[in-house]
Protein backbone atom coordinates (compact mmCIF):
# COMPACT_ATOMS: atom_id res chain seq x y z
CA UNK A 1 0.00 0.00 0.00
CA UNK A 2 2.53 2.18 0.54
CA UNK A 3 4.58 1.45 -2.65
CA UNK A 4 1.23 2.89 -4.44
CA UNK A 5 1.19 5.60 -2.16
CA UNK A 6 4.59 6.75 -3.46
CA UNK A 7 3.80 5.97 -6.78
CA UNK A 8 0.50 8.18 -6.78
CA UNK A 9 2.42 10.73 -5.19
CA UNK A 10 5.35 10.90 -7.94
CA UNK A 11 2.42 10.47 -10.38
CA UNK A 12 1.48 13.52 -9.10
CA UNK A 13 4.40 16.00 -8.80
CA UNK A 14 4.98 15.17 -12.46
CA UNK A 15 1.49 16.42 -13.22
CA UNK A 16 2.53 18.71 -11.60
CA UNK A 17 5.49 20.12 -13.41
CA UNK A 18 3.57 19.56 -16.89
CA UNK A 19 0.68 21.69 -15.81
CA UNK A 20 2.01 24.41 -13.39
CA UNK A 21 2.34 26.98 -16.08
CA UNK A 22 -1.51 26.53 -16.66
CA UNK A 23 -2.54 27.17 -13.28
CA UNK A 24 -0.56 29.93 -12.55
CA UNK A 25 -1.35 31.84 -15.42
CA UNK A 26 -5.29 31.33 -14.63
CA UNK A 27 -4.79 31.95 -10.80
CA UNK A 28 -2.78 35.17 -11.99
CA UNK A 29 -5.06 36.27 -14.21
CA UNK A 30 -7.50 36.14 -11.60
CA UNK A 31 -6.27 37.43 -9.06
CA UNK A 32 -5.63 40.18 -11.35
CA UNK A 33 -1.31 40.49 -11.05
CA UNK A 34 -1.61 40.59 -6.98
CA UNK A 35 1.26 37.47 -6.49
CA UNK A 36 -0.10 37.04 -2.75
CA UNK A 37 -3.36 36.27 -3.63
CA UNK A 38 -2.60 34.24 -6.54
CA UNK A 39 -0.51 31.90 -4.76
CA UNK A 40 -2.69 31.21 -1.89
CA UNK A 41 -5.11 30.23 -5.12
CA UNK A 42 -2.42 28.05 -6.81
CA UNK A 43 -2.58 26.73 -3.47
CA UNK A 44 -6.33 25.82 -3.16
CA UNK A 45 -6.07 24.52 -7.23
CA UNK A 46 -3.37 22.46 -6.20
CA UNK A 47 -5.35 20.39 -3.42
CA UNK A 48 -8.62 20.23 -4.96
CA UNK A 49 -6.27 18.28 -8.00
CA UNK A 50 -4.84 16.19 -5.39
CA UNK A 51 -7.94 15.37 -4.20
CA UNK A 52 -9.32 14.76 -7.51
CA UNK A 53 -6.28 13.46 -9.03
CA UNK A 54 -7.91 9.45 -9.10
CA UNK A 55 -10.67 10.67 -11.69
CA UNK A 56 -8.05 12.02 -13.97
CA UNK A 57 -6.22 8.79 -14.70
CA UNK A 58 -5.67 7.22 -18.43
CA UNK A 59 -6.55 10.57 -20.09
CA UNK A 60 -4.59 12.26 -22.89
CA UNK A 61 -1.95 15.21 -22.11
CA UNK A 62 -5.15 17.60 -23.96
CA UNK A 63 -7.50 16.21 -21.82
CA UNK A 64 -5.57 16.77 -19.26
CA UNK A 65 -4.93 20.12 -19.38
CA UNK A 66 -8.73 20.94 -20.00
CA UNK A 67 -9.74 19.14 -17.19
CA UNK A 68 -6.46 21.20 -15.04
CA UNK A 69 -8.08 24.08 -16.21
CA UNK A 70 -12.12 23.59 -15.43
CA UNK A 71 -10.97 22.13 -11.88
CA UNK A 72 -9.22 25.74 -11.49
CA UNK A 73 -12.10 27.85 -12.94
CA UNK A 74 -13.78 25.96 -10.12
CA UNK A 75 -12.07 26.22 -7.36
CA UNK A 76 -12.04 30.54 -8.35
CA UNK A 77 -15.36 30.27 -8.61
CA UNK A 78 -15.67 28.76 -5.14
CA UNK A 79 -12.86 31.27 -3.78
CA UNK A 80 -14.96 34.30 -5.27
CA UNK A 81 -18.35 33.01 -3.79
CA UNK A 82 -16.94 32.89 -0.39
CA UNK A 83 -15.36 36.14 -0.60
CA UNK A 84 -17.83 37.76 -2.59
CA UNK A 85 -21.51 36.39 -1.32
CA UNK A 86 -24.83 37.21 -2.75
CA UNK A 87 -26.23 40.57 -1.93
CA UNK A 88 -29.79 39.11 -1.72
CA UNK A 89 -31.28 35.27 -1.28
CA UNK A 90 -31.77 33.30 -4.13
CA UNK A 91 -35.49 32.75 -4.89
CA UNK A 92 -37.15 29.98 -6.72
CA UNK A 93 -38.05 32.36 -9.65
CA UNK A 94 -35.04 33.42 -10.07
CA UNK A 95 -33.40 30.03 -10.31
CA UNK A 96 -35.87 29.44 -12.71
CA UNK A 97 -34.85 32.24 -14.71
CA UNK A 98 -31.20 31.55 -14.66
CA UNK A 99 -31.93 27.68 -15.28
CA UNK A 100 -33.95 29.15 -18.82
CA UNK A 101 -31.67 31.71 -20.06
CA UNK A 102 -28.69 29.22 -19.74
CA UNK A 103 -30.31 26.52 -21.62
CA UNK A 104 -31.65 28.74 -23.92
CA UNK A 105 -27.50 30.04 -24.13
CA UNK A 106 -26.64 26.82 -24.35
CA UNK A 107 -28.85 25.75 -27.05
CA UNK A 108 -27.64 28.68 -29.43
CA UNK A 109 -24.14 27.85 -28.84
CA UNK A 110 -25.13 24.38 -29.46
CA UNK A 111 -26.72 25.21 -33.15
CA UNK A 112 -23.79 27.42 -33.62
CA UNK A 113 -21.69 24.41 -32.52
CA UNK A 114 -22.70 22.09 -35.29
CA UNK A 115 -22.44 24.43 -38.07
CA UNK A 116 -18.77 23.82 -37.68
CA UNK A 117 -16.66 20.70 -38.93
CA UNK A 118 -15.14 18.45 -36.11
CA UNK A 119 -11.81 20.09 -36.56
CA UNK A 120 -13.09 23.49 -36.27
CA UNK A 121 -14.72 22.85 -33.13
CA UNK A 122 -11.92 21.47 -31.53
CA UNK A 123 -10.03 24.53 -32.19
CA UNK A 124 -12.61 26.80 -30.92
CA UNK A 125 -13.29 24.91 -27.72
CA UNK A 126 -9.46 24.73 -27.57
CA UNK A 127 -9.77 28.48 -27.73
CA UNK A 128 -12.51 29.15 -25.20
CA UNK A 129 -10.75 27.11 -22.49
CA UNK A 130 -8.54 29.39 -22.48
CA UNK A 131 -5.40 27.96 -24.79
CA UNK A 132 -3.48 30.94 -26.78
CA UNK A 133 -2.81 30.20 -30.28
CA UNK A 134 1.13 29.33 -29.54
CA UNK A 135 -0.42 26.13 -27.28
CA UNK A 136 -3.25 25.18 -30.15
CA UNK A 137 -0.50 26.21 -32.68
CA UNK A 138 1.47 23.02 -31.21
CA UNK A 139 -1.05 20.66 -30.66
CA UNK A 140 -2.59 20.96 -34.25
CA UNK A 141 1.02 21.12 -35.55
CA UNK A 142 0.12 24.19 -37.83
CA UNK A 143 2.03 27.44 -37.66
CA UNK A 144 0.19 30.33 -35.56
CA UNK A 145 -0.41 32.58 -37.86
CA UNK A 146 -3.08 29.90 -39.32
CA UNK A 147 -4.52 29.65 -35.82
CA UNK A 148 -5.78 33.28 -35.87
CA UNK A 149 -6.71 33.14 -39.51
CA UNK A 150 -8.80 30.01 -38.99
CA UNK A 151 -10.21 31.33 -35.46
CA UNK A 152 -11.00 34.29 -38.01
CA UNK A 153 -13.05 32.83 -40.71
CA UNK A 154 -14.38 30.40 -38.19
CA UNK A 155 -16.30 33.77 -36.45
CA UNK A 156 -17.09 35.11 -39.43
CA UNK A 157 -19.10 31.75 -40.47
CA UNK A 158 -20.37 31.49 -37.00
CA UNK A 159 -21.59 35.10 -37.31
CA UNK A 160 -23.37 34.36 -40.74
CA UNK A 161 -24.85 31.59 -38.93
CA UNK A 162 -25.99 33.03 -36.36
CA UNK A 163 -27.89 35.68 -38.32
CA UNK A 164 -29.96 33.15 -40.31
CA UNK A 165 -30.94 31.75 -36.85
Amino acid sequence: MEQHSRQRYEDYKSFMRRHQQAVWRVCYDFARGDIPRCEDMVQEVWIMLWLKFDTMTSRSEWQQRVWVRRVTRSVLVDLYRREHPPLEPITAEMEETVAAESSDVAERIDDLFSALTPDEQRLMRMRLDGYSAEEIAAELKIETNAIYQRVNRIMNKLRNYATRL
